[in-house]
């Protein structure tokens, strides 16, 4: 990708001209392109994204602007469901889609693929996966369902167990060291707060508490699957990239992983197989599954 981005402030002389016209005037960008940008969503006013032309804006606010010229047509594709009722949705998100609108996007991501797939739903997100990763999300679909899911998720209230194939054999153990953004990354990275992961306490940005279990996956579990070094991992908080960081901790990483230097590969190896939890309205146990059919040999 070649993610191009500005953050300015809109001022007097702005004032008449259309939004297209102030992002030409304060980017590279022709109006062609900030057009586009607009169309794709990627214009914010005052942190809400915009897609009107022709808006006027008020000296002051604040706009942000990012262009991705390399992004591919919107994808067309069904996202398969896991699981649905009157009160939640569980699906199967493909790897290479991110879970939610990026910054140079609302129509490349998952809420917008099930917005056109089922447009008569209006759906609550409470957990994220990266974009390379597969596997299972649960969606609210009601209000009463949403807050039931906000707070099993709040509380980790669930069962949340993932297939890795990773860069070599691990032993049953857990982490247990708190995740941060490495400062000054670019592009964006987690570390822990151990020497081993690469980081110490001061070089990480608003480090939070994370655990992981692992443990290396059954023959059972690995039945046709490519061959490797498979784990299963649990994860008991939901920090961002923390399946991917504990392993760095660990001396290990996720094929396919280069953003934390995991072999090369034309895919992430990691998947989100299992989910236990209590339904939100019901109180009944679900135990939800996505097989994980990319990784079959």
């Amino acid at each position: 990708m070649t993610l191009r981005k500005w953050t300015f402030t809109a001022d007097p002389d702005d004032a008449e001209l259309r939004l297209d016209q102030i992002i030409a005037k304060r980017t590279d960008l022709s109006r062609r392109a900030a057009r586009e940008a607009l169309k794709l969503g990627g214009v914010q006013v005052d942190r809400k994204r915009v897609k009107v032309a022709g808006k006027l804006v008020k000296p002051g606010a604040e706009i942000r602007v990012a262009f991705d010229p390399d992004l591919p047509p919107v994808p067309v594709m069904t996202i398969p469901v896991v699981f649905e009722d009157a009160w939640i949705l569980a699906v199967d998100k493909p790897a290479g889609i991110a879970t939610q609108g990026t910054w140079a996007t609302d129509r490349h991501d998952l809420l917008a693929l099930l917005k056109t797939q089922r447009p008569e739903l209006k759906l609550f997100l409470h957990h994220r996966l990266d974009q390379g990763t597969s596997g299972l999300l649960v969606l609210a679909k009601d209000p009463k369902a949403n807050k039931g899911l906000a707070d099993a998720f709040a509380g980790r209230d669930l069962e949340k167990l993932y297939l890795a194939r990773i860069s070599g054999p691990l032993d049953a153990c857990t982490v247990e060291a708190p995740i941060g953004r490495l400062r000054g990354a670019d592009p964006g990275r987690f570390g822990c707060t151990d020497v081993r992961s690469g980081s110490a306490g001061g070089d990480l940005i608003d480090p939070k508490s994370a655990r992981t279990d692992f443990r290396p996956a059954t023959v059972e579990e690995t039945a046709g699957l490519v061959p490797g070094h498979w784990i299963v991992a649990r994860i008991h908080t939901g920090r961002t990239h923390q399946i991917r960081v504990h392993l760095v901790h660990l001396g290990r990483t996720v094929l396919g992983d280069t953003l934390y230097g995991g072999g090369a590969s034309d895919r992430l190896w990691l998947h989100a197989w299992r989910l236990g939890l209590k339904h939100p309205v019901t109180g009944e146990d679900l135990r939800l599954e996505a097989p994980p059919v990319r990784f079959q040999a």
